[in-house]
């Protein structure tokens, strides 16, 4: 609970790009609630690791400060899996296909997860200035990061391959 409470913290300021502008820890505690049910709750340090997963990327949170809270190994990990927000766009999402083959398999549960999270919000509510072609680029790639990670969960690529089929409705 700790963690929930410093990542709802961090994240107090920030709302989903959703119509319906959910806080932004709603996000954070679904991607903790699939890895955690992926591991049968037996991987603490990927429940963190889910729960802080974008602290770094997307606040002022330093992986020093979440060493000295949490521990090396969950700061480690959500360095992982955080992208380098000085690179472009484009190059980023380019990077996480590369590099999500490569990953520990901590790692890949939570891109997963983050992944599957994102497809549902995206279905249940779209960004509004996003039209159908945006929305299916987003799937498109999510499912790329996913096959690179597969291997880690097949319960949890099932959960991806779930909401994927979903995207049908969105073009």
């Amino acid at each position: 609970m700790h963690a929930v409470d410093f990542a709802a913290r961090k994240h107090s300021d920030q709302r989903r790009k959703g119509k319906a502008k959910e806080p932004y820890i709603n996000h954070l505690t679904e991607v903790a609630c699939l890895v955690a049910e992926a591991t049968a709750g037996r991987d603490v340090v990927a429940v963190l690791g889910a729960i802080l997963h974008d602290t770094i990327e997307d606040t002022n949170t330093t992986a020093a400060e979440l060493a000295a809270t949490f521990g090396d190994e969950v700061a480690n990990l959500v360095a992982e899996v955080t992208d380098d927000k000085r690179l472009p766009k484009h190059e980023r999402k380019l990077l996480q296909i590369q590099n999500a083959a490569r990953k520990s398999d901590r790692a890949r549960l939570i891109k997963i997860a983050d992944k599957t999270s994102n497809l549902r919000s995206i279905i249940e509510s779209p960004p509004q200035d996003w039209d159908g072609g945006r929305r299916r680029q987003y799937f498109e790639w999510a499912a790329k990061v996913v096959q690179e990670c597969r291997g880690a969960s097949p319960w949890l690529e099932a959960r991806f391959d779930e909401v994927y089929r979903r995207s049908g409705s969105l073009v």
